[in-house]
């Protein structure tokens, strides 16, 4: 499914049940050139695993997005911003 993710279609992609491997990350060897991989906030502090992660076009400029801090294992959301208008996407399981 990641592999299908066209760059110059999508630039948020809210990923429910991740594979992690044994390090607990969603480690492909692409994955990271192109796209911003989001964990939880509690993801590398808590023994539960992460169900939730996303995933944001580094296109997309890091000054105007932001992890919103939300505690849970199946919760979670980032808050885009411009001039004009604040949205927040969240990705709950």
């Amino acid at each position: 499914m990641l592999r299908n993710l066209n760059l110059n279609e999508f630039d948020i992609a809210s990923i429910q049940e991740p594979y992690l491997n044994p390090v607990k990350l969603a480690n492909m060897s692409k994955l990271r050139q192109y796209w911003d991989v989001i964990y939880l906030t509690d993801h590398h502090n808590s023994l539960e695993q992460s169900q939730v992660i996303m995933l944001i076009n580094k296109r997309l400029s890091k000054n105007n997005w932001h992890i919103v801090l939300i505690k849970s294992p199946n919760v979670m959301a980032i808050k885009l911003t411009d001039d004009f208008r604040k949205v927040r996407i969240y990705n709950i399981l």
